[in-house]
């Protein structure tokens, strides 16, 4: 198969012929038919994510399974799935007190291996990481059956990639992680992939005020269908007291959905008391933030 190879951070990436395995017991092989370029696959390529040797980045995907390993009997070839840099086993102990964020094998996404230290693939003899547990900037990967997730036929895999990861971190940040509730007031820093999906997570949890701050004005503009009630141009205001403006004493949820110490300070002043600064995205220049 095809896959594109970092060989070093900060170093070109090389598109070359590599070797995969067969699927192993549990594993399914799928036709890698989208791909996103998220963050945390920036993260890996310019260093601030260690790399453990040659690696192929790319989690956010979306296929066709073409092979099914041994044991796997919910998924047939030509399924149209969705895949998950971090499945759960659904039977370890994490998973069994409904804690599949937790997972033992999540591990993989910090590994890029499978949980028994392989990864099944090679070029010239070396070992190739499954970067971020997936490695799909490739034309095909070896998964775990539980990271696949079966979709209708009809849904476009170009668009299902995004489900992979971008999707289910803003929405499950604004749903799980914040718990926003009905009547709720939010601010979104940053309206790429994962910032538009945390506004739509907020709009479907009933938040009144979704604030999303964009340099862009064509990602504000974006916010605003997918959500978004109010949005700032932080090159033209302060974006603090934008907010305070809006909502009287702050926001009970604020969300930095870029990766910056600046934005998650920016959060935090724009919450309310009692509220939450949370931040979301990869890099190397974070810390905690909470309010």
């Amino acid at each position: 198969m095809r896959g594109a190879v970092l060989s070093q951070p900060g170093q070109p990436i090389e598109v070359v012929e590599v070797d995969i395995a067969p699927p192993g017991p549990g594993q399914v092989r799928v036709r890698v038919a989208a791909c996103g370029v998220c963050h945390s696959d920036i993260s890996l390529t310019d260093g601030s994510f260690p790399l453990m040797g040659p690696t192929i980045p790319g989690h956010e995907a979306a296929g066709v399974v073409t092979e099914v390993g041994a044991g796997v009997t919910r998924l047939e070839v030509g399924d149209h799935v969705v895949l998950s840099p971090n499945p759960a086993c659904g039977h370890c102990r994490s998973c069994r007190r409904g804690r599949p964020g937790t997972c033992t094998e999540t591990s993989a996404l910090m590994t890029s291996t499978f949980p028994d230290g392989s990864t099944g693939l090679s070029l010239a003899g070396e070992v190739v990481y499954r970067g971020l547990g997936v490695a799909a900037w490739a034309t095909e990967v070896n998964v775990l059956a539980g990271g696949a997730v079966k979709i209708p036929d009809d849904v476009p895999l170009d668009v299902a990639c995004v489900i992979g990861c971008a999707v289910q971190t803003g929405v499950g940040a604004a749903l799980n992680t914040a718990s926003i509730q009905p009547g709720d007031s939010v601010l979104v820093l940053g309206a790429g992939g994962i910032g538009v999906s945390i506004a739509a997570g907020a709009a479907i949890a009933g938040a009144t005020r979704v604030i999303v701050s964009d340099p862009s004005e064509s990602r504000r503009e974006q916010a605003m269908a997918f959500g978004a009630t109010h949005v700032i141009d932080p090159t033209a205001a302060d974006v603090v007291a934008e907010v305070m403006d809006l909502v009287d004493g702050g926001v009970d949820s604020a969300f930095d959905a870029v990766g910056s110490v600046e934005l998650i300070d920016t959060a935090v002043a724009a919450t309310c008391n009692g509220g939450g600064g949370r931040a979301g995205g990869c890099g190397a220049d974070r810390r905690p933030a909470c309010r």
